[in-house]
């Protein structure tokens, strides 16, 4: 009994940010695309296929001429326990499809994508459950200004999802906050909003290529449905540098350095009922610096291995985490592979490994804060990509 009503005034006072919690970097993945995830998430300054849309959209401009169509699919495994609160997530699957297709001649390289910038959720016994999802349709460019310059730049369309049940009255039955829908890809409240990418590659000599990228923040207006209104919530913007070095004509080792600038977006989100503020919630995250290596191995020519880390300190601040989504993981050990199966069809896979990381909420004890919650959490993904040049 003494576990059910901590259970009912945590949920009272720490209900959730609205964030797209996938959890790695935050809120952020750890890797678009099975080439960059395999190799820690570094992606800045090589040809890693149409990932470009969501990592830098320069480098699009060192494919070989022609065109290519990407086909992915990404999972992510989370493992969330409450011990002796709320107990553990039933959630722990959840898969995002990804397109891409770009086509690249001379100078120029343009196309079109839909990659899943994060999606995950929680759902406990009680009822309460959080889901929440933040997607991107991209639109490119990259242009070759000389023999070591490329610059691209993307438009991207951005769409977020949410589905929240929350009890926030221990002393009254029923859900404070309950809206969802049925479907694993949208949320009951949305909103759409616009972003850009602005990237450049470098050579700086035949082995050694440098690339960089800034990224908006995602702009996005008041997520609404089902008399539910969202305020407050944004994707942060972003800026990374990078490295690729072709050490031999078989090892490439490349470097990410990435700012997230959390601590502009992920302030107070407030949510509204039927015109009527529900519950504003502080969250204050700090802004994340996120650490990217890897290396590729070419054991011949149809069969590539990887292997990478990633490190991105936990930004959300113990006195605000939250049991809905505890987007609080640090460590990613990464590998993975590609296979040719001709000069047209190739196949790439990736594994990530998330061991297990337990932050105590420092609050105030509920019903005003999370004190007395420790969430534990880890983490197992993959993402498998099919690639077609014609």
């Amino acid at each position: 009994m003494r576990h059910k009503k901590l259970a009912a005034s945590i949920a009272a006072s720490c209900v959730f940010t609205p964030g797209v919690a996938l959890a790695t970097n935050g809120m952020i993945m750890e890797g678009y695309g099975p080439i960059a995830a395999a190799m820690g998430g570094a992606a800045m300054a090589y040809d890693n296929g149409t990932a470009a849309l969501a990592n830098n959209p320069a480098t699009l401009g060192l494919m070989a001429d022609g065109r290519r169509i990407d086909a992915m699919v990404g999972y992510v495994g989370p493992d969330v326990s409450v011990p002796g609160v709320f107990g553990d997530s039933s959630a722990d699957a959840f898969y995002m499809p990804a397109f891409g297709f770009v086509k690249k001649q001379g100078e120029l390289a343009y196309g079109v994508g839909v990659y899943g910038q994060g999606g995950m959720g929680t759902e406990y016994a009680n009822g309460d459950m959080a889901q929440v999802g933040v997607g991107r349709v991209i639109f490119p460019l990259a242009w070759r200004a000389n023999s070591r310059l490329i610059v691209g730049g993307s438009v991207d369309v951005v769409w977020a999802g949410m589905d929240l049940v929350a009890d926030l009255n221990p002393f009254t039955a029923g859900k404070e906050l309950d809206f969802s829908d049925d479907s694993d890809f949208t949320g009951r409240a949305k909103g759409y909003s616009l972003a850009a990418k602005l990237g450049f590659t470098y050579r700086l000599d035949d082995a050694l290529t440098v690339g960089g990228v800034y990224q908006s923040a995602g702009n996005l207006p008041d997520l609404k449905g089902a008399g539910y209104k969202v305020e407050g919530f944004d994707m942060p913007a972003m800026v990374g540098l990078g490295l690729a070095w072709q050490a031999s004509e078989r090892l490439m080792v490349a470097a990410d350095l990435k700012d997230v600038l959390w601590g502009s977006s992920m302030n107070t989100v407030s949510i509204y009922h039927n015109g009527m503020l529900v519950a504003p919630f502080q969250q204050d995250w700090d802004d994340q610096i996120v650490v990217a290596l890897g290396l590729s191995w070419k054991f011949s020519d149809v069969l590539t291995g990887r292997v990478g880390y990633n490190y991105g300190k936990n930004p959300i601040p113990d006195d605000f985490v939250n049991y809905l989504w505890p987007a609080i993981v640090e460590h990613h050990y990464t590998a993975g592979f590609g296979y040719a199966f001709d000069k047209q069809s190739q196949v790439n896979f990736s594994l990530s490994y998330v061991p297990e990381v337990t932050v105590a909420g420092t609050g105030p004890l509920p019903p005003m804060g999370n004190g007395g919650i420790t969430i534990d959490h880890s983490q197992f993904n993959w993402q498998l990509m099919y690639s077609y040049t014609f």
